[in-house]
């Protein structure tokens, strides 16, 4: 679990840095790539390893010594791993990561998290998915239950963050992604 609580840290971190850097109406308008950056940075300075933002999903099946077939460019196409965290040479973890704001019952990262988990089929991989839960049309309580039965409980919550206007609260969550 040092991951998943070290991802739902510097991702709530992340969030609250860009709210007061950019001085935004609503701390869900934090951009993509400001958290893949902000948390990929943290997790290398917390685990001193080689941490990749973006990283190709095929990169990654080559750093595994996975020779690329046209059928597994086929399956994996453009698609790229948030971050990426490396140990001795070979990928050992791969984030995705969202902020949750849309009006879905759970988060659209359903063909990434398919992709990175044939990825971790063919190697020694974690796949986790970190999240910022947002409060939309359920409570914040109700999505965060919805997501923890999705991922059958393998997930760490973080404290319930006050919004800027102070009028909802959001936290950051990290589940494992079981193959």
């Amino acid at each position: 679990m040092d991951i998943e609580r070290a991802v739902v840290e510097f991702g709530a971190e992340a969030v609250l840095r860009y709210r007061g850097m950019a001085e935004t109406r609503h701390d869900n308008e934090i951009p993509a790539s400001f958290l893949r950056g902000f948390v990929a940075s943290r997790l290398h300075d917390r685990f001193r390893c080689p941490v990749h933002v973006d990283r190709l999903y095929t990169a990654i099946a080559l750093d595994l010594g996975v020779s690329i077939t046209p059928d597994l460019v086929t399956v994996l196409g453009t698609g790229r791993a948030d971050v990426a965290l490396y140990a001795e040479g070979r990928p050992s973890a791969l984030i995705a990561l969202e902020i949750f704001d849309a009006v879905t019952p759970l988060p659209s990262v359903g063909s990434a998290i398919d992709k990175m988990q044939i990825l971790a089929r063919l190697g020694d991989l974690r796949v986790l998915i970190g999240l910022m839960v947002c409060p939309i049309v359920v409570s914040l309580e109700a999505r965060i239950e919805r997501i923890h039965d999705a991922f059958g409980g393998n997930m760490f919550v973080g404290e319930r963050q006050l919004s800027r206007d102070q009028q909802w609260q959001w936290c950051f969550a990290c589940a494992s992604a079981l193959p």
